[in-house]
């Protein structure tokens, strides 16, 4: 099976009117209303699920270059392009895409939109973006670094990379339905759902149209992003905003980065 074909499609299975999954919430693009809020200043964006990016991490975003990677649904996009930045969005998902299109056809802005696996390497020349803001996906793809070594190919020295992830621990475990709101640790780590997973769960996956998932150390989310010239300078954790991991851990976290 090629993963990463299967799992565009699950997001697209995702992103379809009537599909019930709990990742649905992340491909709702914004209202008229929302937007025009952000034309007048509000600047309301995430990374993660439960909170918003803080405002102070983002300098004046009008004439901006930003990237949105795999960052389609009409989310973000609408938000940044209302404060007057220029920007491009690229997702794996056909689905988000059109969802993006929509948005911008029914507000009226310009937007860069293209379809591509943020594992190769991206149709940009280097130096291309002030700003990279990448909300979590990372967990839909094996390799992590080739990814970094790509945003730091394309990002401006001194751009801003801000990216969310899901914590390697959040993989232990398996919620389990027999106990009220129970987590029991079930996975080692590194998890890799294409080698961990029995066949009869992949194939419920291949059915229900879930994607495939996959850990990734701390040593790969920064110390990739270090190894290829970024420096930290923010994070914060969140959780689900009420799921059934948030009784246990924060899932998530956020970073800030900036090129040298």
């Amino acid at each position: 099976m090629n993963y990463v074909d299967f799992n565009a499609s699950a997001w697209d299975a995702i992103a379809s009117p009537g599909k019930e999954d709990g990742r649905a919430c992340f491909t709702l693009p914004i209202s008229h209303e929302d937007y025009l809020q952000a034309q007048k200043g509000a600047l309301e964006v995430s990374l993660t699920s439960a909170k918003k990016v803080p405002a102070d991490w983002f300098p004046p975003l009008r004439g901006q270059k930003i990237l949105g990677l795999a960052s389609g649904g009409g989310q973000q996009g609408p938000v940044f392009a209302a404060h007057g930045a220029d920007v491009t969005i690229v997702d794996i998902s056909e689905k988000q895409l059109e969802s993006e299109r929509a948005v911008a056809d029914r507000e009226g802005y310009p937007i860069t939109i293209l379809k591509c696996d943020m594992q190769e390497p991206l149709p940009f020349a280097d130096h291309s973006f002030d700003i990279i803001f990448n909300p979590v996906s990372n967990c839909y793809i094996e390799n992590l670094f080739p990814i970094w070594q790509e945003c730091a190919r394309i990002i401006k020295p001194g751009g801003i990379l801000m990216a969310g992830f899901v914590k390697e621990e959040h993989f232990m475990f398996e919620p389990d339905f027999t106990k009220d709101k129970a987590l029991i640790s079930v996975h080692k780590l590194p998890f890799n759902s294409l080698r961990d997973l029995s066949p009869e769960r992949k194939q419920e996956m291949v059915k229900n149209k879930e994607p495939f998932t996959f850990s990734h150390s701390l040593t790969e989310q920064l110390g990739g992003l270090l190894k290829t010239g970024f420096i930290l300078t923010d994070l914060y954790e969140d959780g689900d905003g009420g799921g059934l991991f948030d009784a246990y851990m924060n899932s998530y976290v956020a970073i800030r980065v900036v090129k040298k």
